[in-house]
């Protein structure tokens, strides 16, 4: 099931089923909300129309576990299981037409595709992550997979989330199972490995692992946030050679943190955790 809040609220406004698998990740584009289940489906609802079917649903074989549109939104990308004749697929849909996949890459990864990001700044390309430990970077203008195929970095551990940052999306984060944390260029020379994030804890800061990693274009910052399994929420200005602490969020969660989106500008901050919680910080 997927929940909707008002801004603000603790109690759900709306709830919409559909998927028979867990739900692997969720985005919002404009007035729709997609989302990808290990049911093999993703599924598109119209938050414009009261009904609580969705509009278009777009099918693998496999589990997906990752997705994203791209920036023109003329392609649908996930990203998929590995599955029991060892392959995991990159598939592309029509996000006009709901069905099955136009097009399948199967041979980039050898493990979960675990991420799907699609660059804001050219609609062609495209970056995933994998539990191989592998960060690929594709240039869809090219007619095949290994053509398309642009840079590989090898990050050396199970790549958990990945994404773009930086004015032109030209870097790469990489964060791992591992509670590891990578910078990248987009053409594959690392910048910075900060090892092991729970380290800091060294510095009075504690931390039990990485929540998620965000850019902001205003500042032309990147942050980590990280959280402690009783529930705090750390805010981490990430530099190239170095970590500036920012904020400390607590007393909203009594669990590992699992969902977490901010705003600096307007000044507001949500968290959702394991147990069931969903906790607010604002001015």
């Amino acid at each position: 099931e997927v929940h909707l809040f008002e801004k603000f609220g603790v109690n759900a406004v709306r709830t919409l089923k559909y998927h028979s698998g867990q739900i692997t990740q969720t985005r919002v584009r404009e007035e729709s909300l997609m989302s990808s289940s290990r049911d093999g489906q993703i599924a598109v609802w119209d938050l414009r129309q009261s009904t609580d079917a969705p509009s278009l649903v777009f099918k693998s074989e496999d589990p997906i576990l990752s997705f994203d549109l791209s920036a023109d939104s003329s392609l649908l990308v996930g990203g998929t299981q590995l599955n029991n004749d060892c392959v995991a697929k990159i598939q592309f849909w029509d996000p006009r037409a709901a069905g099955a996949p136009l097009k399948t890459f199967e041979d980039s990864h050898s493990d979960d595709v675990t991420q799907i990001h699609c660059n804001p700044f050219a609609p062609k390309q495209f970056l995933s992550g994998s539990t191989d430990g592998l960060l690929c970077t594709f240039d869809l203008s090219q007619p095949d997979e290994d053509d398309a195929l642009q840079f590989v970095a090898n990050t050396g551990a199970s790549v958990s989330q990945c994404g773009y940052f930086g004015p032109q999306s030209q870097f790469i984060f990489a964060q791992s199972d591992m509670e590891t944390l990578q910078l990248w260029t987009s053409e594959a020379t690392q910048l910075a490995d900060f090892g092991d994030v729970r380290e800091l804890s060294h510095a009075g800061i504690s931390i039990d692992y990485i929540i998620k990693c965000k850019y902001d274009p205003a500042a032309q910052r990147l942050y980590m946030v990280a959280g402690t399994n009783a529930g705090e929420v750390h805010l981490l200005h990430v530099g190239v050679e170095s970590m500036e602490y920012i904020q400390h969020l607590a007393h909203g969660n009594s669990g590992v943190v699992r969902g977490f989106d901010w705003d600096l500008a307007e000044g507001w901050a949500v968290a959702g955790c394991e147990g069931g919680q969903l906790a607010w910080w604002s001015k």
